[in-house]
């Protein structure tokens, strides 16, 4: 017999064998396809938390340097930076756009709607507008000489004026007890959009000082005179121009600072956006654990499931050998049985895993399940070998039994 009839043959008595067990055939065929859903799942949810990461990282400005003061009480109440500072560091950016700030704990009240909260007070200039990426929930950003007017961050808004619009509404803010009113003209999003329904879920928040804060999107902005040449800041925000590298900008702002003996950190927003995401690989890939665990008690369940149904057919491969089947063949029946099954329930798989992220992402995530194909292969494969692999060992005992002594004790 040819090697084709043989394997024709094999698949003939595997496709047999499948259907005349149909409850354990579905069986099989549930928890695969429960379990490669799961694990494609938990794969696009963790890829897509990176990817979301990516995007909303990407829109903080990967070419602004961030120059600001070590924060500690001293520094705080007299700053060690001053405005004559800007010039030079206005140079070594090849003359990029620059905008100074100082920072300040205030306390915000809406008389309207009865609600306070406190905040970082940022005052800097209307350049700011134009090195930060921003984009706008409402209004516009703050314009030269505006000084009686405000821009809000996107959750400082939600806390003062709740669902209602914040444009054209009055803020009182409260600074060492001086009461200054300000007018809201605009409200910026925050960048971060996956923290919308899990607010705790900021990666790099724990890592930050009180003036790093900034970056946390909790602040109000208004304008400030910055004219006198030895006016103390608490740092600036820098766009480097045209192709420098802000990393190196940064080192050489960081070189000058500590020349001067100035307690000045100054650093590149790359930097610190590659930084977090080498914390989210490192999160994803303890998260990954999961799916790991999810295969391995797969594959403890389809070799229990296995051994039960191959010990029920030990008369049926019995007589098979007694016609002449070979133990390889009996063997490549029972493999080929499981890998068909494994490969059904992938397909299936793939559609379930993506109509459970679909109700994932619309239930109770804030990013989108990325699912790519080399993670849906890798599935599958991993499947196919776990239902060959729990399928080895006790087609091997079956094959091995005397065809004789099965026959005689069943």
């Amino acid at each position: 017999m040819s090697s084709a009839r043989r394997l024709k043959t094999i698949l003939v008595f595997a496709q047999r064998g499948l259907a005349r067990r149909p409850l354990q055939t579905l069986l099989l065929l549930i928890v695969l396809t429960v379990s490669l859903a799961g694990t494609m799942t938990i794969m696009a949810v963790l890829s897509g938390i990176k990817a979301q990461m990516f995007r909303d990282l990407q829109r903080v400005g990967l070419d602004v340097i961030n120059v600001q003061m070590v924060p500690n009480l001293q520094n705080m109440l007299l700053s060690p930076l001053m405005m004559e500072d800007v010039g030079w560091m206005a140079k070594e950016c090849n003359h990029g756009q620059l905008a100074p700030f100082r920072v300040d704990m205030a306390l915000g009240a809406s008389l309207e709607n009865e609600t306070t909260g406190d905040f970082l007070l940022l005052t800097t200039t209307h350049e700011w507008g134009d090195i930060a990426p921003l984009e706008l929930v409402e209004g516009r950003f703050l314009k030269r000489n505006e000084t009686n007017s405000c821009v809000l961050d996107e959750q400082v808004a939600q806390r003062l004026f709740r669902a209602q619009s914040a444009i054209g509404k009055d803020l009182f803010v409260s600074i060492e007890g001086a009461i200054t009113v300000f007018e809201v003209v605009g409200v910026l999003k925050d960048p971060f959009g996956i923290r919308k329904k899990f607010d705790e879920l900021d990666f790099a928040g724990a890592a930050r000082s009180t003036i790093n804060r900034i970056l946390e999107f909790k602040s109000v902005y208004v304008l400030g005179d910055f004219s006198e040449r030895h006016e103390p800041i608490h740092g600036a925000v820098i766009k480097v121009g045209g192709d420098t590298d802000a990393r190196k900008v940064a080192r050489k702002i960081q070189a000058g600072m500590e020349a001067r003996n100035l307690p000045i950190v100054a650093w590149a927003r790359k930097d610190w956006v590659n930084n977090i995401l080498k914390g989210a690989d490192l999160t994803t890939q303890v998260a990954s654990m999961l799916w790991v665990i999810v295969l391995f008690v797969t594959g403890v369940m389809i070799l229990t499931i296995s051994m039960v149904a191959i010990r029920e057919r030990y008369r049926e491969l019995a007589i098979r050998r007694t016609e002449g089947a070979r133990r390889r063949q009996i063997v490549t029946q029972l493999l080929l049985e499981n890998v068909f099954l494994s490969i059904v329930a992938g397909l299936m798989a793939i559609a379930l895993a993506r109509w459970t992220g679909g109700v994932l992402e619309a239930r109770y995530l804030s990013w989108p399940p990325t699912f790519f194909p080399h993670e849906m292969a890798l599935t599958l494969g991993l499947g196919i070998c776990i239902g060959a692999l729990a399928t080895v060992i006790p087609a091997y005992r079956a094959a091995s039994l005397d065809p004789v002594e099965v026959l005689r004790q069943t």
